[in-house]
């Protein structure tokens, strides 16, 4: 017994120490224990602390303590319980994968790219709430081009091959709800005023008005070919049919008053008049003379002269209402050039845009019509037959290409926003083939890294396999989490954040499984997973945090699309946590299992030979005698490490990992520490910033439209051809309500003269604005009031009434004059007499009955009121004048919400233009909203790059968000404000310098980088964190241990910095342009800049700058003392005793040893330190009871055997009377060595010490039966040779008395031989 005021040496296991080798005693010092205290097992460093051997600081020790014991009490249970973990957690994964069934994606521009919660998005949603939620009208066009970019297309044969291209797509038809739809159906039209009582004459004139196509071939007569109608219409007694291509309104008009028909000619006559109706397409200029239905009045008929077309397109075309239908030049002529009188001299490109209906506007027109009511009409049937048919019209344009029907020389190109929209759902949804792929791909790349093609038992292949497949379910169930919480999807959703997660996650299970395999042999098998998550689950959770900060981060920006990226992006990055903590150490445990078993890694029923040799194992006597009982000792503990203590070490074989490791401890941080390669380092560092920042100052903003499209389709060859020679947009000025219009017409046409200010707004012929909805208004009541004040002079109108003979024109005058507006009474005749006009001189139009005229103005004027796209809501009440109506009240409209005022954009052809267009625009519309008058911009532009205004102060918050996240994870960790100031500085310097990559491959910044860029701080973390968390916990001067950070991180950062660079080059699979082009170059751009960063330059900063060591021992500077151990008393143990039956009743009872004690034979297994590892000091606080047993027996035979001792009988004797004698004597000894603790440190290894007891009892019981049995089958084969003696007995004696009677009775014999020999003679 040792007495408890021993000195030190007294321990074994501390007395080996003072006598190892000095190569020993190196290879000692140097473990992690020593030099990383705090980062393996900070409730020693703290235990250090308490007693005064080290300095450093108490509450980051204690954090990290508590965390530290957490994880590894975690991996203990995870561990213990891995089969039922893993169970539980694939099935909960699974439930969640479910979700993905209620995904919804979003493919909808407007969805997509408005800013949430901002005026754009208040605007759209008052406009749909004014209009409804489809758009107003859509638009199908066509663009056409010379395969020769130098070619120009202004003469005849280009537009004669446009012609038949258009003529092709304009005539096809859909055939739905068995219905035959044709392009008249469909198409927006002038409108026509309301004929009562004449629907023939309404009739005639509504199959006569075509559509409204704007196109170049309106200069021309052959435009005329293009309005129809399909088939010519008929009307008695008139020369011609009806055709455009042969008629003219003023000489059909004419013949119509000849025939004298009952028509209200006067009204039609003014309506074309008002409308500039006139010769129509007669006498427009021919691009084939030589055709013969070109018209005689053509002035090139006679001479047969090809047509200049370049003058004729000079200034814009009209239609068949040149009063209303001017398209202006920059609409249909694109990439032109001028000469000196601004007159044009070629042009690029031809456009032709046909308008076409909105479904709302589709569903209204034909809701009351007859053809439609038995399909059950509703609005998205008016969608399903429009998308239908716009289909049909792009695949009409691309047939009449391929098919050879137009010349090779152009090419053409259709557009729709349905088809966009096809596109955009088809590519928005999840690309399996891609995942897949990449999946296979970082499979094998886990493989190659972790596999030991020497060891297949120590191999890691199997796990990364585990490890990457417990990703890909996890990124599922992530992605079904948000499916459940509703946040949509989109197509940068759906093909890139899987494969960031992918990439993100391979790193932190590197990580893990790093430290898995550097494991040192000693520690026991049972608390291998939690030491596992003890050392590095920090490292992970640190870094996940921060990725998942910085991206909530980046959830500031207000573009949705990006938004959502990023909220699915946080969680799928906490999933990958939790599996990263909760499920994949249960997979570790798992393969631990494995390599206990000695099995082969991948082929688990291969049990190869390890190349580690056996572990010396010394065991007593007895139980070399009891065989089987310690048979596990002498199987080779395949999980132990070369450099594990009483293994001599073999050639290693080690994974890439360990490889990396090597490296960077015996060549890579030795020489980045060189004093040459520091100073040229910084140099090159502060040469990279200033150009970084000199490339920031150039990057631009912008994104294409062409970049949402996917490439090698006609939308983006279509997008991409329109933004280079046309950069051509319309816009509208909304009015809303809250505002009285008939008493602030002057503020209205004050705020549409403003807007001539506006360079990119192309004016009319003089330089001008077009009319708008207020000044043709007020142009029709100047009309009537001229007509009017003609009647009263004839004296056909008077106050009380109008003659028979007056004209329609007047006659409407005068109801109108006697409005009042009021309700309660709403005629008053005496205003005829009174002067009263219905606009004064100043060009007001009267406020009292502005709503009464605007009833009369809408439906009789429709189309001034379609020409004006004023879009009036509530729409004016419908009143028809007929002359012979003598009622004179008007219906009064509701009062305006909601007008529009619409302008054409030219010139915008980069987003520097468009940005300098919106805030003009925007500070008019700011300039009059403070008048008083309520207005909005509205349009594409707006749509798109309004984001551009604020998108820089937006990403400056938000990566000043993500920066402040990452300083404060930092310093909760570590409360070392230094050190969270060194990592937000380099996080800094890393998008700094992404900025300067983004300047020199040319990439704009969008909402699409600014992504990116707040991403570069939590990617960058993988680079920074983990580097400066083994800086700050490590031991020695700053050189020092940077060089122990690098050989620390290098490995982990390097395999997870190549991930990241397999998972971003998947991206280039992808239909997407701005996928493949910005993601991809700017991921492998980040993980490049951040390896540089990470690897070079920022442990050169630690080594000069670096933060103070978080542990800073005494008396060596460079590693941890080893502590002294102090006396502690002798505590009472308690004995058990047992007894066996059979043979062993005899046997006198034993003391049992501590279950948690170590045996003897596990003595000379202990390290030749106890600082060998964290659970080496754990384990020296035990006491060792040393338990001898000697057995010796006695045997004594009668007869001539002499006795014998033996220390087993071999064989029982034949003799009788055998006398045994066993003696057992039993030596009890205890060793007690206690090393200084305190209950802290302990108390994480509590949860083991009770498995280890409850294994240790379950142990003793198969022993305990295994003797049993053992004694039991030794008695039965006593039993079988006594047996067998007896037996062999008996027979002996029956012999012996067969001879002893045989010689007692001779004269039998005797005749008996006689009888014999008489027998022979005879």
């Amino acid at each position: 017994m040792v007495a408890p005021d021993s000195e030190a040496p007294s321990n074994p296991r501390i007395a080996s120490a003072a006598n190892e080798s000095p190569s020993a005693a190196e290879a000692r010092h140097s473990a992690d224990l020593y030099i990383r205290t705090s980062w393996v097992d900070a409730a020693l460093a703290l235990s250090e602390l308490e007693k005064g051997n080290i300095e450093g600081g108490r509450t980051s020790l204690w954090i990290r303590a508590w965390l530290q014991e957490q994880l590894f009490i975690l991996g203990c249970f995870l561990q213990g319980d891995a089969g039922k973990v893993l169970f539980v957690a694939i099935l909960v994964l699974s439930t969640f994968c479910v979700g993905l069934k209620s995904a919804q994606i979003h493919t909808r521009v407007d969805q997509l790219w408005v800013q949430e919660g901002g005026r754009l998005e208040a605007e759209l949603k008052y406009t749909a709430r004014a209009l409804g939620e489809a758009d107003s009208s859509t638009h199908q066009l066509v663009i056409q081009t010379a395969k020769d970019p130098d070619v120009s297309l202004l003469h005849a044969g280009a537009l004669l091959e446009h012609l038949k291209v258009v003529t092709a797509a304009t005539r096809v038809t859909v055939h739905m709800y068995d219905i035959e739809w044709r392009l008249k159906d469909i198409c927006y039209s002038p409108s026509v005023p309301d004929f009562e009582g004449y629907h023939h004459i309404e009739s005639i004139i509504d199959n006569i008005i075509p559509c409204a196509i704007i196109t170049p071939l309106d200069c021309f007569w052959e435009g005329a070919k293009l309005l129809g109608p399909d088939y010519p219409i008929l009307v008695p007694l008139l020369k011609h049919k009806l055709q455009w291509t042969q008629l003219n309104p003023l000489e059909v008009l004419e013949e119509v008053k000849k025939l004298k028909f009952q028509v209200p000619l006067s009204t039609i006559e003014a309506y074309m008049k008002r409308a500039g109706i006139t010769s129509a397409y007669m006498k427009k200029p021919c691009l084939d003379p030589t055709d013969p239905h070109c018209p005689a009045t053509a002035p090139n008929k006679k001479s047969g002269h090809i047509p200049d077309v370049a003058a004729e397109l000079s200034h814009g075309c009209y239609g068949f209402a040149a009063a209303y239908m001017h398209w202006p030049e920059q609409l249909i002529v694109g990439g032109a050039t001028r000469n000196s009188t601004s007159a044009l001299r070629s042009a690029r490109a031809l456009q032709t845009v046909v308008q076409l209906m909105g479904e709302r506007e589709m569903y209204e027109y034909w809701a009351d019509h007859y053809k439609v009511h038995q399909v059950g009409w509703n609005q998205e049937k008016a969608a399903a037959v429009l998308d239908a048919w716009q289909r049909k019209f792009a695949n009409e344009v691309r047939k009449m290409t391929t098919s050879g029907s137009v010349s090779s020389l152009y090419s053409f190109y259709p557009f729709s926003t349905s088809t966009l929209n096809d596109i955009l759902g088809k590519f928005s949804e999840v690309s399996l083939k891609n995942i897949i792929l990449g999946y296979m791909f970082m499979l094998i790349y886990v493989a190659v890294t972790l596999i030991q093609w020497r060891d297949p038992i120590r191999s890691q292949a199997g796990v990364g396999i585990a490890g990457v497949l417990l990703l890909s379910i996890t990124v599922a169930a992530g992605l079904g989490f948000c499916a459940l919480l509703g946040i949509p999807f989109n197509a940068s959703s759906t093909q890139i954040v899987p494969f960031l997660a992918l990439g993100l996650g391979v790193q932190d299970m590197i990580l893990l499984t790093h430290t898995y395999v550097e494991q040192s042999g000693d520690v026991p098998r049972e608390e291998r997973t939690g030491l596992v998550l003890k050392k590095s689950g920090l490292s992970v959770l640190l870094a996940s945090l921060c990725n998942v900060m910085a991206f909530l981060a980046a959830a500031l920006l207000p573009i949705p699309a990006f938004r959502v990226f990023c909220l699915q992006a946080a969680i799928l990055l906490l999933f990958n946590l939790g599996s990263m903590l909760l499920v994949f150490p249960a997979m570790i445990s798992l393969d631990l299992r494995r390599r206990s078993a000695a099995r082969a890694d991948l082929l688990c029923c291969l049990m190869p030979e390890s190349p580690l040799p056996n572990r010396t194992i010394k065991v007593s006597e007895r139980s070399k005698g009891r065989g089987g009982r310690n048979e596990k000792n002498h199987r080779k503990d395949s999980t132990r490490q070369p450099l594990d203590p009483d293994v001599t070490e073999p050639t290693k074989t080690c994974c890439l990992s360990l490889s990396l490791t090597k490296w960077a401890k015996n060549h890579y941080a030795p020489f980045i520490m060189r004093p040459a390669v520091k100073v040229t380092s910084m140099l090159a560092l502060i040469a990279v910033i200033l150009a970084s920042v000199w490339g920031a100052t150039k990057v631009k903003d912008g994104l294409d439209l062409t970049d949402i499209v996917p490439e090698n389709t006609a939308e983006h060859e279509f997008l991409s051809r329109q933004e280079k020679y046309f950069g051509f947009y319309n816009m509208y000025a909304v009015t809303q309500g809250d505002f009285e219009y008939p008493t602030n017409q002057k503020l209205l046409y004050e705020y549409h003269d403003q807007f001539v200010r506006i360079p990119n707004i192309i004016k009319n012929d003089n330089g001008g604005l077009t009319k708008f909805w207020l000044s043709l208004f007020r142009d029709w009541l100047l009309d009537l009031q001229v007509a009017f004040d003609k009647e009263v002079a004839s004296g056909c109108i008077t106050q009380e009434y109008w003659c028979k003979n007056a004209s329609d024109e007047g006659i409407l005058a005068y109801k109108l004059m006697v409005q009042t507006g009021h309700v309660d009474n709403p005629i008053d005749k005496s205003l005829i007499s009174s002067g009263h006009r219905l606009v004064d001189k100043d060009g007001i139009i009267n406020p009292k009955a502005f709503y009464n005229y605007l009833s009369a103005w809408a439906t009789n004027d429709a189309l001034a009121y379609g020409a004006s796209q004023g879009n009036l809501k509530p729409q004016p009440q419908r009143w028809i004048h007929t002359p012979e109506d003598v009622h004179l009240e008007i219906k009064k409209s509701s009062p305006l919400i909601y007008t529009q005022l619409p302008f054409y954009l030219s010139g915008l052809s980069d987003t520097d233009s468009i940005k300098n267009l919106i805030m003009s625009v925007r500070e008019l519309c700011l300039k009059y909203e403070a008048k008083g008058l309520p207005n909005f911009p509205s349009g594409i532009p707006f749509l798109f790059w309004e984001q551009y205004l604020y998108l820089r102060t937006s990403l400056l918050l938000a990566l000043a968000c993500a920066l402040a996240a990452v300083f404060v994870a930092v310093m909760v960790l570590l409360l070392n404000a230094w050190a969270a100031a060194l990592v937000a500085l380099a996080l800094a310097t890393l998008v700094l310098q992404l900025l300067g990559a983004m300047a020199a491959l040319g990439v704009k910044l969008s909402a699409l980088p600014a992504v990116l860029l707040v991403l570069a701080v939590g990617r960058g973390t993988h680079f920074t964190v983990h580097l400066c968390l083994a800086f700050v916990t490590s031991i020695g001067c700053k050189r020092r241990r940077a060089a122990l950070a690098l050989e620390a991180v290098l490995a982990p950062v390097l395999h997870g910095a190549a991930a990241a660079a397999l998972a971003a080059a998947m991206l280039a699979a992808s239909e997407f342009g701005f996928v493949a082009r910005l993601f991809l170059r700017l991921l492998l751009a980040l993980v490049v800049l951040g390896l540089v960063d990470g690897l070079l330059f920022f442990p050169i900063v630690l080594a000069i700058l670096g933060p103070a060591a978080e542990v800073r021992p005494l008396e060596h500077p460079e590693r941890l003392s080893t502590p002294s151990p102090k006396c502690s008393p002798v505590h009472p143990r308690k004995s058990s005793s047992g007894s066996n039956g059979g043979d062993k009743s005899s046997r006198t009872s034993k003391s049992a040893p501590r279950p948690c004690a170590p045996s003897l034979t596990t003595i000379t297994e202990e390290p030749s330190s106890w600082h060998s590892s964290a659970h080496s000091v754990q384990s020296s606080m035990q006491s060792i009871v040393v338990q001898p047993e000697v057995v010796v027996e006695t045997t004594t035979y009668n007869g001539s055997d002499s006795a014998s001792g033996r220390s087993t009988p071999t064989s029982k004797s034949p003799h009788g009377g055998a006398i045994t004698t066993k003696v057992t004597a039993t030596a009890n000894i205890k060793v007690e060595v206690v090393t200084p603790s305190d209950r802290k440190s302990r108390r994480s290894y509590h949860y083991y010490d009770r498995r280890r007891d409850r294994d240790d009892d379950r142990e003793r019981d198969r022993d305990r039966d295994r003797d049993r049995d053992r004694d039991r089958d030794r008695d039965r084969d006593r039993d079988r040779d006594r047996d067998r003696e007896r037996s062999r007995e008996r027979d002996r004696r029956d012999r012996y008395r067969d001879e002893r009677d045989h010689r007692a009775s001779p004269r039998e014999n005797g005749r008996d031989s006689g009888h014999e020999s008489d027998s022979s003679r005879h």
